[in-house]
This record gives C-alpha cells, sequence and structure tokens, in this order.
C-alpha cells in the first residue's frame, strides 16, 4: 500500500459502519460536505476519494453533489473490492507512486489516511501534481499524540497529528491550508480513561452502541460543529487546503 495496509477484518468493520447511520461517520460526513460545499463541487466538478476505503464517504458524495466525475483509490484491494461490489468507481493504487487519473481532480478528499501512510507528505505531494489548478483537499486525521496507544497500532497507524504537523505536512505536500480545526473533543475524556487508565485495547474501531447514544453522539457533534469546536482538543483534526501553485 505505501503504509500499514488494514487488515480484513478492519475491511469488514469499514464496510459495515460507512453505511451512513453509525455516529462518528455521520458526524464525520458533515464536516466533509462543508469542506465541499466551500469547495463548490457540482456537477461540472471532478472528485476524488483518496483512500477511499470501502467506498461510504465515495458514495455519499457522488449521491449528494453528483460531480460530472467520481473515483475512488484506495491501497487495499479487498477494500477496493468492496466498494466495486457496490457499484462504485473505484481503483488500487500504491501511494508511493505518481497518480494515473482519468482527471484532474477539482475535490479530493483524504479521510484518515495520512496516519497510515510511511511519507504522507510524498502522497500529498502526488495528489497535488495529478489536481486541478486551485484544487481544494479536505483532509481528516486523528489527533493528539498523547492518547497513541495499542489501539493504534492494532488500527496500522503510524503517527497521530497536532495541528502544526499536519500543518506542515500539507505545506510540504503543496497545499496551502485555508481552515483547520479538532472534531470529536466530547470524545477525548473517555478515550484518554481507557487509553492511559485501563489500558484496555478495543477489538472493534466501530463498537456497536444502541440507537439512542448512537443519536446522542451524532447530536454532539452537530453541537460542536454549530459552535466551531472552540476547544483546542478533539480526537481528529479536519482540514481544508487548496493546491498551492
Amino acid at each position: 500500500m505505501s503504509g500499514r495496509e488494514i487488515s480484513s477484518q478492519h475491511v469488514a468493520q469499514l464496510s459495515a459502519a460507512d453505511d451512513g447511520s453509525y455516529w462518528w461517520y455521520r458526524v464525520r460526513r458533515a464536516h466533509v460536505e462543508a469542506g465541499l460545499r466551500a469547495a463548490g463541487l457540482d456537477a461540472s466538478g471532478a472528485f476524488l476519494d483518496f483512500g477511499c476505503g470501502a467506498g461510504g464517504m465515495l458514495g455519499d458524495v457522488i449521491e449528494s453533489f453528483a460531480p460530472g466525475q467520481a473515483l475512488g483509490l484506495d491501497g487495499t484491494q479487498e477494500a477496493v473490492d468492496v466498494a466495486l461490489s457496490r457499484g462504485l468507481p473505484a481503483a488500487y493504487a500504491d501511494f508511493r507512486k505518481p497518480l494515473e487519473l482519468p482527471f484532474a481532480p477539482t475535490a479530493i478528499t483524504t479521510l484518515d489516511v495520512l496516519e497510515h501512510l510511511e511519507d504522507p507528505v510524498l502522497a500529498l505531494g502526488h495528489l497535488r501534481e495529478a489536481s486541478a489548478p486551485d484544487a481544494r483537499l479536505v483532509v481528516s486525521v486523528p489527533a493528539m499524540p498523547s492518547l497513541h496507544s495499542k489501539w493504534d497500532d492494532v488500527c496500522g497507524h503510524f503517527r497521530r497529528y497536532t495541528r502544526a504537523s499536519l500543518r506542515d505536512h500539507l505545506a510540504s505536500g503543496g497545499w496551502e491550508l485555508l481552515r483547520l480545526r479538532h472534531a470529536f473533543s466530547y470524545c477525548v475524556p473517555p478515550a484518554w480513561w481507557q487509553r492511559r487508565v485501563t489500558k484496555q485495547v478495543q477489538e472493534m474501531e466501530f463498537p456497536p452502541v444502541s440507537g439512542l447514544m448512537n443519536n446522542l453522539l451524532t447530536g454532539a457533534g452537530a453541537v460542536e460543529r454549530w459552535v466551531g469546536c472552540p476547544l483546542p482538543f478533539g480526537t481528529s483534526l479536519v482540514a481544508w487546503a487548496r493546491r498551492r501553485d
């Protein structure tokens, strides 16, 4: 893959969770869609999901924005196969190599991908070279290195990001940062307790929750997004960037 591939179990979990109903995906999707609206993605645009996994976000963007062209790339063939089985335009790619695309994307997402790559700056540079002038990029990554634990190792993470490290990687890859915010601030206390006090390692990245809890966590994400996440922490970072010429 050019990094740490996700396991077959992880692919199965992603496929089950990214159908749009699980709270974490619902909250992240709202952040991403706001970024794509700000980028002006519409029927005249060309969309690339870099690290599309099983295709959940790719399918959502195609349905919501109806871009003229769309493609998902992933470095795990098993995930690509799931996306293809869903009828989505997906293909395998080695993120260490220059991208050979059928179009120059005007809007790109790379969601919880950079932490899996040994050299994310190289991948961001390849994205810049393959994208259209003034292309927009929406990025999400796990945040707060202080939360790094065996769970991150199980998930195949090389790192968790700080605001400074994500800003530096984007700039070094040829992208101009437009906005950078934390997300999932309300998840920090339970994550800290689990990883620093009980030191339990979850067997599932997306553990099942009740319908009520799923709605409560989704609602908390909506409130956080509405107030602009003023807290200087969160388990994720979400960035919007523009191709630097």
